[in-house]
C-alpha cells in the first residue's frame, strides 16, 4: 500500500480533488489528510499537482484511493 500525506499551512480552507475518481474535501487551515491507494511505491501511485484553488492527488495505476482525515475516518 501506498500513501502521500498533504496538510494545509495557510490561514484558508484549501480544497483536495482526488482524481480520477472524482472525489474532493476541504482542508481547514492546520488540517491534514492522507491518500492511499493499495499500488505499491515502484509503480510512481500518485502525481500531486497544486494549482491556485487547491491541490489534485492523481492516481496514477489504476487503483482506487481513499482519503483518510484524522478523527473522521475515511472518506
Amino acid at each position: 500500500m501506498s500513501r502521500t500525506s498533504l496538510s494545509n499551512e495557510t490561514s484558508s480552507m484549501v480544497c483536495l480533488w482526488g482524481e480520477p475518481w472524482g472525489t474532493d474535501h476541504c482542508m481547514r487551515p492546520g488540517e491534514g489528510f492522507t491518500v492511499m491507494t493499495e499500488a505499491e511505491p515502484e509503480e510512481s501511485p500518485f502525481n500531486v499537482v497544486v494549482h491556485d484553488p487547491g491541490v489534485t492527488v492523481w492516481g496514477n495505476a489504476g487503483h482506487d484511493a481513499e482519503v483518510s482525515v484524522p478523527g473522521a475516518g475515511s472518506r
